[in-house]
């Protein structure tokens, strides 16, 4: 008898900032000047065939891991787009269908499958929501042998302004909770960094018509231990997922 699994993607998934607002005054531990890398890749095509193409490109300038990691976080800050129209329909799913006794070599393989071509419908979209921008990055890393991971979590900006309930700081205490949100990890200089790229993009107006690109460097690399406070990642959710993909 078959089993399905299907992921929906974050069916609430979270929004981009809503307005633009200045960077949080609080220094992450990341503060090198990456002026030289940003503008090899700002000068880089918009658009490529496939992800091994866009992969080796990208990178291709680059020696470190460090170099590389930013030159995929700024080629799709630059060139992917917040898809405000599929947060609208909700319709965005990732569908992984296997047999209850498959290896788990198998099942991996399938959730690899199913990570690919996410990501490269995206680089075709080039548009996304959070799932699609830590899917493309994901697979941007793993092709070039760095290690990542996507992460599952909740974010907001208003640290609950809006509601009274600044619901980051309790769900920092728990290992699992409701989620609205998906980012990255990533493992460079012997040490895991969060990043998100969806945040870093740009922002969207209250009425989430229209999204305005601008880079937040603030949301680029902070150590693990120091994960920013409009964030809380749900540990649970994260390791099963990454699980599934063979990344432990």
């Amino acid at each position: 008898m078959k089993k399905m699994l299907v992921l929906f993607l974050i069916s609430t998934v979270y929004l981009l900032k809503a307005q633009q607002v200045d960077s949080l005054n609080i220094t992450t531990l990341k503060t090198a000047d990456y002026t030289a890398v940003d503008n090899v890749v700002l000068k880089m095509k918009k658009r490529y065939k496939n992800i091994p193409d866009l992969a080796k490109s990208i990178t291709a300038p680059f020696n470190t891991d460090e170099e590389k990691v930013r030159a995929i976080f700024r080629w799709i800050t630059e060139n992917v787009a917040y898809d405000v129209a599929a947060l609208k329909l909700n319709n965005q799913t990732m569908n992984v269908r296997y047999k209850t006794n498959d290896p788990k070599n198998v099942i991996e393989g399938k959730w690899e499958d199913s990570y690919f071509k996410y990501a490269s419908k995206v680089l075709s979209k080039k548009k996304a929501i959070c799932e699609g921008y830590a899917t493309l990055f994901y697979e941007l890393c793993r092709l070039n042998n760095i290690k990542c991971e996507v992460v599952i979590g909740y974010a907001d900006e208003t640290f609950g302004y809006k509601t009274g309930k600044n619901k980051i700081v309790r769900y920092k205490k728990r290992k699992d909770f409701k989620t609205n949100h998906a980012w990255n990890k990533v493992f460079i200089n012997n040490q895991w960094y969060y990043l998100d790229a969806t945040w870093a993009s740009g922002f969207c107006d209250e009425r989430l018509t229209k999204f305005t690109k601008h880079l937040d460097n603030y949301y680029y690399l902070t150590p693990e231990d120091e994960l920013f406070p409009t964030h809380a990642e749900n540990k649970k959710q994260t390791k099963r997922r990454n699980e599934l993909v063979g990344n432990y």
